[in-house]
């Protein structure tokens, strides 16, 4: 009995063990489990972290290129502004000249000079010089071709503009020696009959009294010819 008492009391406290061991086991896989599943929630977390620390770099790099990329279309608008600028620029600056080169041409073809001043600059070289020094300043071929042989053609057509073509032609023939002079208008002696007409007609008649509006006063006017 004693040994079975033993035997009892062993197989009881062996059972106890047991028991112990089993809910230490249960507790040791309960912690391991929960162990792992930490770690499964770390590397959840951690990967969603660096899920969005891609996602926000993702986003940055993102941001960066729009930014360059508004940066560079900037830089290429400015650019673009800068050429037309230049060019808009040059087309004023060369729509200004054709304006003034027309507006020149037009004082030129309507210019009638005079031809006397051609006259006298021919026979003198020092109003030739002055002359081709004051009328061709910015071209200095033209200026050096004017104190030439060839300065009163040069002369006739600075005076005279392309819608007065005959009087540059008369300056022309006088510059070739070939200029025709108009004929003095010819007076013609008056008649007896004329100069004793022109004494009746001046001589005052008593039959025909006017008045004078200026000083009120009485004059005497000659008769009319139908009168007579």
């Amino acid at each position: 009995m004693v040994k079975k008492e033993e035997a009892k009391k062993e197989e009881v406290e062996t059972k106890v063990l047991q028991d112990e061991i089993a809910k230490e086991e249960y507790k040791a896989e309960c912690l391991e489990k929960s162990f792992q599943e930490r770690e499964l929630d770390d590397e959840y977390v951690e990967a969603k972290n660096e899920a969005m620390e891609d996602e926000d770099e993702v986003r940055q790099l993102a941001r960066k290129k729009i930014i360059n990329s508004r940066n560079s279309l900037k830089r290429t608008i400015a650019k673009m502004k800068s050429k037309d600028k230049v060019k808009t620029t040059e087309l004023s600056h060369k729509l200004k000249q054709i304006r003034s080169k027309m507006s020149k041409e037009i004082l030129l073809a309507n210019k009638n000079g005079n031809l006397e001043t051609c006259r006298k600059a021919k026979a003198s070289s020092d109003l030739k010089e002055q002359y081709c020094n004051e009328n061709f300043v910015e071209d200095w071929t033209r200026n050096a071709d004017c104190k030439g042989e060839d300065f009163c053609y040069m002369c006739c057509e600075n005076e005279f503009g392309a819608l007065f073509v005959t009087q540059r032609d008369n300056c022309y023939k006088m510059c070739d020696g070939k200029e025709v002079k108009k004929p003095e208008p010819v007076v013609a002696e008056p008649t007896p009959a004329k100069v004793r007409e022109e004494i009746q007609n001046d001589t005052p008649t008593p039959e025909e009294p006017v008045v004078d509006d200026k000083v009120g006063k009485w004059v005497w006017a000659p008769k009319e010819k139908n009168q007579q």
